[in-house]
């Protein structure tokens, strides 16, 4: 969006996920969180990114700073096309359209030209079992910025998301243990509100507990209404 006359573009970048920073520690500096393109979200653009080790970030946190507002700098003035010259601007990103499972990469690795080191950022991330999407969609930013006053973007229709749930439910955490380069992946899964870790050929049940404290680096979610659903069918079959 200008700054200038406000005139506002949009561009709609299709992922399969989406990938967010963790947040930083308080006094600590972030930048954006990025998109990864693909095939099933539908998300409007913008990125992100802290530098410490320690603290404790949170799901909902992590797309709060998805999906604000960033002002570009006096080096990044994009072309106004009712301007008709580079003006300072802001962007931000939201999501259009929810799929049926939303995935989440959570970026653990750091990669600095400057000290040409990478790493591992290993700080803890805490995640809901049940979340709502709401927040973080387009139809709903726009609301909280103009009120009622909504109106389609070009050739889209009027609300993207009206006919899909915003309500998700947890059904699988991939964690990652080691170093940036050696390490070890576990996938937790739920199946009839049961947690099973599988580590390479051993699959065990475990506590709900151990998957809230365990190392979140992607994690799943399905639709409520769909896992509910599914769970029902497992029940009765």
């Amino acid at each position: 969006m200008c700054m200038v006359c406000g005139f506002t573009s949009t561009t709609y970048d299709p992922c399969v996920d989406i990938s967010l920073d963790l947040e930083p520690n308080q006094g600590g500096s972030g930048k954006s969180s990025s998109a990864k393109s693909l095939n099933s979200f539908n998300v409007e653009a913008d990125c992100m990114r802290p530098n410490q080790n320690c603290g404790i970030s949170t799901l909902k946190g992590c797309l709060e700073r998805f999906t604000r507002a960033e002002k570009l700098g006096c080096d990044q003035k994009l072309f106004c096309q009712k301007c008709q010259v580079r003006q300072e601007s802001l962007k931000q990103m939201s999501i259009r359209k929810l799929p049926l499972v939303s995935c989440f990469h959570v970026k653990r690795f750091e990669h600095s030209s400057i000290q040409k080191m990478s790493r591992k950022v290993d700080r803890y991330l805490q995640f809901p079992f049940s979340l709502d999407m709401a927040p973080y969609l387009s139809s709903s930013i726009l609301r909280s910025r103009f009120g009622n006053r909504i109106f389609p973007f070009d050739g889209d229709e009027q609300d993207a998301s009206k006919d899909l749930s915003t309500e998700f439910e947890l059904f699988a955490v991939v964690t990652h243990s080691g170093r940036l380069d050696a390490g070890h992946y576990v996938t937790y899964l739920r199946l009839s509100n049961q947690w099973y870790k599988c580590d390479d050929a051993w699959i065990t049940q475990v506590n709900e507990s151990i998957v809230r404290a365990a190392q979140g680096y992607m994690m799943f979610y399905v639709q409520k209404v769909l896992y509910y659903k599914e769970s029902e069918n497992q029940g009765t079959s």
